[in-house]
């Protein structure tokens, strides 16, 4: 009975972060038309249960899919980028990390009130999706904004990494939303001017030779 109750909360919260992150997506490429379509990742699932069941536990890694997205032509006209975009595929994709780190900073502040094992269980969780999900490994989401744009990529990977820590610790919510976002911006920063700024040399400035 322990371990069916154990096993009822588990599937509780995945089902809950999987609903949150594919409907923030779904939302957010319907906003721009694009209709999202998500995608079991087979091998990736295979690969978590092996480090599970090799570990006893000890490693979580989650690595469930990824999205497609599908070209609505009526709701994109009048768009500067009319067909499909890699950074609207890569900001589509990531809201779904955003809408997980939000709903974890939303559970910590109904464990502030109501203390419960189940919460901080949810919690960890959805940090966990949301840090593995934004990794740079196809299909990934990470990997979706890396090609869409490096920029920022830098600063979301730092702000949602940096958000997801400070919510497993003990400190204010709002100190660590605006903390995690701080820290983005400066990593963002740093990251333009030791590597960006020198590998981006931008179009050839050869002028344009008719022979």
């Amino acid at each position: 009975m322990v371990g069916l109750f154990n096993w009822f909360n588990a599937a509780l919260i995945s089902v809950l972060a999987l609903i949150v992150f594919n409907s923030a997506q779904r939302i957010a490429g319907l906003s721009v038309g694009y209709l999202v379509e998500y995608k079991i990742w087979t091998t990736g699932l295979l690969i978590g249960l092996l480090f599970v069941f090799v570990s006893k536990g000890r490693i979580w890694l989650l690595l469930p899919g990824s999205i497609l997205i599908h070209h609505l032509a009526g709701h994109r006209l009048g768009y500067f980028r009319y067909d499909l975009g890699y950074f609207a595929y890569g900001m589509i994709a990531v809201s779904g990390d955003i809408a997980l780190i939000s709903l974890a900073a939303l559970f910590k502040v109904f464990n502030a009130v109501f203390s419960s094992v189940l919460l901080e269980k949810a919690i960890l969780f959805f940090v966990v999706f949301a840090i593995y999900d934004i990794l740079p490994i196809p299909p990934l989401s990470g990997s979706k904004l890396f090609f869409g744009s490096r920029m920022v990529y830098a600063f979301m990977f730092t702000t949602i990494v940096v958000a997801g820590v400070l919510l497993l610790l003990d400190i204010n919510i709002l100190m660590a939303i605006v903390g995690s976002i701080v820290i983005g911006i400066i990593c963002w920063l740093l990251y333009y001017i030791f590597f960006e700024r020198k590998v981006w040399r931008g179009p050839s400035p050869k002028k344009f030779n008719p022979k």
